[in-house]
């Protein structure tokens, strides 16, 4: 009798660990979800919002001029981009929500307003100061590639 009861107090005991463990993964998950839509949120009212105001053609023409307080502005614009992908890239922000997010935007009209500054920070250099917007934008093109897929499949 006691082993029986010593037998049913370790499988109550493992399926309240295997509980334990289950809330506390959906949990995290749900809290990086959130985060993601706090910086991204951030994110549009302080950097796509200001970017939104120049059109590519004036970005083109900002980046042939790196001295000008325009490529300035245009380059922290930038850089607050690159900082927002190193979370996304660091598994900090949830890829799938900024997925949905902003596919479309991020690798549409917001990647033809900034390719003109990448560009011309990367001339001359060899490193690739901008890796992480440049891998979400490519996981970005393949998730699209793949959802593509399954769509007309």
């Amino acid at each position: 009798m006691e082993n029986i009861l010593a037998i049913v107090a370790i499988v109550i005991s493992v399926i309240s660990g295997l509980f334990s463990a289950f809330t506390y993964i959906k949990t995290m998950e749900r809290d990086r979800k959130q985060a993601t839509l706090d910086a991204y949120n951030s994110l549009q009212e302080q950097v796509f919002d200001r970017l939104n105001q120049y059109a590519p053609a004036e970005i083109r023409e900002i980046a042939k001029d790196n001295h000008s307080n325009k490529y300035k502005e245009v380059s922290v614009l930038v850089a607050r981009i690159e900082h927002f992908c190193v979370g996304v890239n660091q598994k900090i922000y949830d890829f799938d929500t900024v997925y949905e997010l902003a596919h479309g935007y991020f690798d549409g009209s917001l990647k033809a307003r900034i390719e003109p500054i990448l560009d011309k920070k990367q001339k001359n250099t060899v490193h690739d100061y901008y890796a992480n917007i440049h891998g979400v934008l490519a996981k970005m093109e393949q998730e699209a590639k793949k959802r593509n897929g399954r769509a007309s499949a």
